[in-house]
């Protein structure tokens, strides 16, 4: 195993380091002397990265997700919790059709800058020039949650109905679900232009922007005309600080209300000091590697691809690096699914024997895999990969494992594009939201060139489409169990474990995180102070 800190050159990785630790000292800094104002009047939120935008279609990632909720809404909310429906921005909704749903917005609503929500900001919010038309912003980050949208067509100033290409069984999942949130059409035209708009976008959720610095911080406060309970703090303010030992220190000295991705070895002393809880556990999504099985030719060896799914100790990964603190995935799907779940389908896939004899049947010859990640991205993300390939290596796999800086940089394309970290979220209980999202056609990643187009996959993709548009629940149900198993033919990417978000926090902040999502709920449902 070799492990190589990739850089652009000596000189540019070492102006990006000292802007990076710069950033995060200056947070600390800033925050430090306002620790004693800390809470109600000015919640702190440290997190190991800011999303780069904080426009909703902009960009689909697990930093985004920590942020987006307090500043926008959508015609649904799903209780983080059960994953209820109950109304959001439409008070109600109606079944038309199999493929139409009626949704009566709700009076009253204002928009961050005081203007009236109406079925005009809706049918803005997924038109052409956010999210429909083929060179819209909104449309590269979307597609793969909202593709299959026909229109969306006012009925009256608080009322729409909204068309879907197909019968569509879940269309009420999918507006309760990110990249379905309603903004501001004279907001955004006021803007003049994207570039303009993703400094401060506008939308009508409990909290809105006041200030946004990439890599240092976003700044909210509370909105004053919100519809709903006001947001139980005057300020939040989202601060980037990459290293765990930092945001630990500031959650202790009072500086930060509330730490993200907090490693399992870290739980017991915070529990031990008194004065911090943490909180969390696995969410609804799968953490696990994506293959680069179109361009790369070793990768496009199914033996070789299968073996990954075999080497691989799950149980051990869960025990020995998270403490039992969350579960092994042995394939891309989640208990939440209700019916859809398949619990024959879930058998433990670690048998180092078959992966041997799948190595050697795929004609590998020891070439080094270059395996990409961000060291920091994902709790515990370079020591999971170190162990990972230890595992590898044992069945005679050999990875290179390269840090870059940006997902820019590990989804590259070019000879060295082979192996990914990933994650796949379920944005709702349905598997339509996490395996078929993820590798549908004109996904993220079959638009970027990884997904082979084999005999497997284009079977795939066609019980994918029953999984999708199918209203019989029997008919879905036979398509994902089809799905899963043509996937373990041809895999294109490993399952590994539940995602663990784990969070810590002052003991006087009352709040219980998602046991569904990453997102952050900061309004008056779940967040209060002592």
């Amino acid at each position: 195993m070799m492990i190589v800190m990739t850089q652009k050159s000596d000189k540019t990785n070492a102006s990006f380091t000292k802007t990076l630790f710069a950033a995060a000292f200056a947070a600390a800094v800033t925050f430090s002397s306002g620790a004693a104002s800390a809470g109600a009047d000015n919640m702190v939120i440290a997190m190991p990265q800011l999303p780069t935008i904080i426009e909703p279609q902009g960009i689909n990632n697990n930093a985004i997700d920590r942020c987006v909720s307090a500043v926008f809404e959508t015609l649904v909310k799903a209780d983080q919790t059960t994953g209820e429906l109950k109304p959001g921005l439409a008070e109600s909704w109606k079944r038309i059709s199999p493929d139409t749903v009626e949704f009566k917005l709700r009076p009253g609503v204002k928009f961050h800058d005081g203007t009236p929500m109406t079925a005009d900001d809706v049918v803005f919010s997924f038109g052409p020039e956010r999210f429909s038309g083929e060179r819209a912003p909104g449309r590269a980050a979307a597609w793969e949650f909202l593709g299959n949208l026909k229109e969306v067509v006012k009925v009256d100033d608080h009322t729409v109905r909204i068309t879907m290409k197909t019968p569509d069984p879940i269309i009420e999942r999918r507006f309760s679900a990110r990249m379905s949130e309603i903004v501001s059409e004279d907001g955004w035209k006021a803007a003049g232009s994207w570039e303009n708009w993703i400094k401060k976008p506008i939308g009508t959720g409990p909290y809105r922007i006041v200030e946004f610095r990439t890599g240092n911080r976003l700044a909210l406060e509370r909105n004053p005309d919100y519809w709903a309970k006001p947001a139980p703090a005057a300020k939040v303010t989202f601060v980037e600080v990459p290293e765990l030992s930092s945001r630990v220190a500031g959650l202790k000295s009072g500086e930060f209300d509330l730490i993200t991705e907090v490693t399992p070895d870290q739980v017991k002393p915070l529990q031990a000091d008194g004065t911090v809880d943490v909180v969390g556990g696995p969410i609804d999504n799968i953490y696990g590697m994506i293959f680069d099985s179109k361009t790369n030719p070793i990768m496009r060896s199914k033996d070789l691809r299968q073996a990954f799914l075999h080497a691989i100790d799950r149980d051990l990964l869960v025990q020995a690096l998270f403490a039992g603190s969350t579960t092994p995935a042995n394939s891309f799907q989640s208990k939440t699914f209700g019916e859809l779940y398949l619990p024959d389908m879930e058998k433990k896939l670690y048998d180092p024997e078959k992966a041997k004899a799948l190595v050697k049947a795929s004609g590998y010859k020891g070439e080094p895999i270059v395996w990409r990640i961000m060291s920091g991205y994902y709790t515990q993300e370079l020591t999971v990969t170190q162990a990972i390939a230890g595992m590898l290596k044992a069945v005679g796999i050999y990875v290179k494992i390269e840090v870059k800086e940006n997902w820019t940089q590990v989804e590259e394309a070019g000879p060295t594009r082979m192996l990914n970290n990933a994650s796949f979220s379920a944005y709702y209980p349905d598997p339509v939201a996490q395996l078929w999202r993820r590798m549908k056609p004109n996904g993220f990643w079959t638009n970027e060139g990884f997904v082979i187009d084999s005999p497997e996959y284009q079977a795939f993709c066609r019980e994918g489409e029953v999984l999708e548009t199918s209203i019989d629940p029997a008919a879905r149900k036979d398509a994902w169990r089809k799905m899963l198993t043509l996937f373990n033919q041809d895999p294109w990417a490993v399952p590994l474990y539940g995602l663990p978000m784990i969070y810590a926090k002052q003991k006087n902040v009352v709040w219980t995180p998602s046991s569904l999502q990453g997102s952050l709920d900061l309004s008056a449902d779940v967040l209060s102070f002592k």
